[in-house]
């Protein structure tokens, strides 16, 4: 990622462990990359057991995590699940990043429940509610992680960063979340931005379709609730582009989704 930048690219993809995946980013499940990581809390493992049969796993990839000391915050994904623990793997480099359990949206983070994700590692977490992932000094950026779970249900809460004064000025921050779901229904999402004015909008490319052949479905805009209600097909993907621009710091926005 470009020193400087202030434009934030995340794609978060959702498949399933035991289907095809993203072409071997990641290990397979159950599998151990290059290294991994471990740190002072004892939440962590140095090897992960198999991935549970029906675990599914969220994608990240390109994103900037900002500085916590300047006002920033990590992004949180908080998921549903019936498994005791949540792996997170990274891959690629980029600078020093913690992987923290949280219990919520808006609980705080035990510094020392937060272990070491560094570059080509995995570590596994106790399921408290969700993981937060953030930078442990400067602005760092993070090629791809992914967190894996055996869900109880198809419910995410995504909270982006918090982002100090200018982060997102002259050039927008712009975050794009990338669901593929398992079968066609309903996509639900309802936003709650704690400022500013962002905007979200949801587009589908279908099974095997062309780039630049995306569909939007729905747009939602404002500084109060934001709600989006749209019908995916099968084997479709659903792209959410969350952009936010301005000279004030960038306030999180909470994001509910249900996908099916």
């Amino acid at each position: 990622m470009r020193a400087g930048t202030r434009v934030v690219a995340v794609a978060l993809v959702l498949t399933g462990a035991c289907t095809g995946g993203d072409g071997g980013s990641f290990p397979a499940p159950g599998t151990a990359p290059p290294t991994t990581s471990t740190g002072p809390s004892t939440s962590t493992t140095a090897a992960p057991t198999a991935d549970p049969t029906g675990a599914v796993t969220l994608r990240a990839a390109g994103i900037t995590l900002p500085d916590i000391r300047s006002g920033g915050s990590g992004l949180r994904v908080l998921v549903r699940a019936a498994s005791p623990r949540l792996t997170v793997r990274r891959r690629g480099g980029g600078g020093p990043v913690t992987a923290c359990p949280v219990a919520g949206p808006t609980d705080p983070v035990t510094l020392g429940e937060c272990v070491a994700l560094g570059p080509d590692s995995l570590v596994d977490i106790d399921f408290v509610g969700g993981v937060e992932l953030r930078a442990a000094g400067a602005e760092t950026g993070v090629e791809e992680v992914g967190v894996t779970y055996l869900p109880a249900a198809r419910t995410t809460t995504l909270v982006t960063p918090a982002r100090p004064a200018g982060a997102c000025a002259p050039q927008p921050c712009e975050a794009t979340f990338s669901f593929l779901p398992g079968r066609a229904g309903a996509f639900v999402l309802d936003g709650r931005p704690a400022g500013g004015r962002p905007r979200l909008v949801l587009t589908s490319t279908a099974a095997g379709g062309t780039p630049g052949s995306n569909r939007i479905l729905a747009t939602a805009e404002g500084g109060g609730s934001l709600s989006i209600r749209a019908t995916l097909e099968a084997g479709s993907e659903a792209t959410l582009l969350h952009h936010e621009q301005g000279t004030d710091a960038i306030a999180p926005l909470s994001a509910e989704i249900v996908w099916p």
